[in-house]
């Protein structure tokens, strides 16, 4: 029989991340609700070639799981992992007449922050975060913003790692503000619908974004974020499976996206819940893990060596 310590162990796993194998998503599709106030201007992104900017990326997790088995057996844990911060070079490294550009993000720096008191999830954290050092990740960019041939190399990451490390194409895909066709002003709403993948669960996602403000080279949007995972298996194995029952995720932020770079600027919070039927042997174990996730990115300024004038990534 599963240890109680055993069971919330398989429970945070399946939270932080499966194996499941990454497969190919549909295209997302654009709603325009509202075009907004005029004057109106049709938003595209323009790139500059061999364009090279940094980006600074911070997230921390806090996780809650609870469970109960068949032998009525029940258990709860929290976990606060520490704040991990990494810095991304990320360069053009092609582009085209018609604007498709092709960009390419290596992590350059990645650092656990001393924010956790519990030295054992430090030390696992460090040992996983400490792979990442080195991944690439390289996409191509319409002027729209419609991402495309995602594609991750992890050169440092152990297998179980590397496969984890395929739900970086869907977090590129994702994380891009993709615009109508329609020309729009301030307070134009639309929406992007998507098919996305995060811990190996599958999810059908709605952006709702909002036209804040808008200037000749960055657009400031309001973005919150709908997902909903139906029942599916995560793992299936002889005498052991993992089936995810229903999950839910809600998050909102707000984004500077600049229309001639490559890093915006903007932070989102985010919460998620997971219910889970783990089966192993003849125990059957239901789980639910709730997740809390805090995001901040914004590009990295570089200073001249006498720190006197700020060299910004804005072309």
């Amino acid at each position: 029989m599963l240890g109680r310590e055993r069971v919330l162990v398989l429970a945070i796993a399946v939270g932080c991340g499966s194996q499941a194998p990454h497969v190919a998503k549909p295209e997302p599709s654009i709603t325009v609700v509202d075009v907004g106030a005029e004057p109106r201007r049709l938003l595209r992104y323009e790139l500059t070639p061999d364009a090279t900017e940094r980006m600074e990326l911070t997230s921390k997790i806090r996780m809650r799981t609870a469970f109960t088995n068949t032998v009525l057996e029940t258990g709860q844990s929290s976990a606060d992992f520490p704040t991990i911060k990494n810095v991304n070079l990320i360069m053009v490294t092609s582009l085209g007449a018609d604007g498709l550009a092709s960009v390419r993000s290596e992590v350059e720096n990645i650092t656990v922050l001393d924010d956790v008191v519990d030295p054992a999830l430090r030390a696992r954290t460090e040992a996983d975060v400490a792979q990442l050092k080195g991944s690439r990740v390289s996409w191509r960019m319409t002027p729209s913003g419609r991402i495309s041939d995602v594609a991750v190399e992890a050169p440092n990451a152990s297998p179980s790692r590397r496969n984890r490390l395929s739900n970086l194409a869907d977090a590129v895909r994702e994380t891009s503000v993709m615009f109508p066709a329609a020309a729009i002003g301030i307070g134009a709403t639309w929406q992007v619908t998507s098919e996305h993948s995060s811990a190996g669960v599958t999810w059908n996602r709605t952006a709702t974004y909002r036209l804040k403000a808008l200037t000749d080279s960055s657009a400031t949007i309001d973005a919150q974020f709908v997902m909903r995972a139906p029942s599916q298996a995560l793992s299936v194995e002889p005498n052991a499976s993992t089936k995810l029952t229903s999950g839910t995720s809600n998050a909102n932020g707000e984004l500077i996206v600049p229309l001639r770079g490559l890093v915006a600027t903007g932070s989102a919070q985010g919460t998620s819940e997971m219910n889970l039927l783990i089966v192993r042997g003849r125990l059957r174990i239901t789980s639910t893990v709730q997740t809390e996730t805090l995001l901040s990115v914004k590009p990295v300024v570089a200073t001249s060596p006498n720190n006197e004038t700020p060299a910004t990534n804005e072309p």
